[in-house]
């Protein structure tokens, strides 16, 4: 698990940082160049979750619902 925080945190830091920048007042160049930064450290997220995260030990057929036993 402690493989997957770093990943976790840059991207939601970096995606915080992306919705905030119109408002700023800072040039469509460096947006766009946000944009394109915030889908890159999605995917590179995704990546490593599925490599180094733990798989669940709930299944589809065992449970439906979390809140129902």
């Amino acid at each position: 698990m402690k493989k997957i925080k770093m990943p976790i945190t840059l991207t939601t830091l970096f995606l915080t940082f992306y919705t905030i920048t119109p408002y700023v007042g800072l040039p469509y160049p460096f947006i766009f160049a946000s944009f394109v930064t915030v889908n890159v450290l999605t995917i590179w997220m995704v990546i490593r979750i599925l490599k180094d995260g733990e798989p669940s030990g709930r299944t589809f057929n065992n449970t439906w619902y979390d809140d129902r036993p």
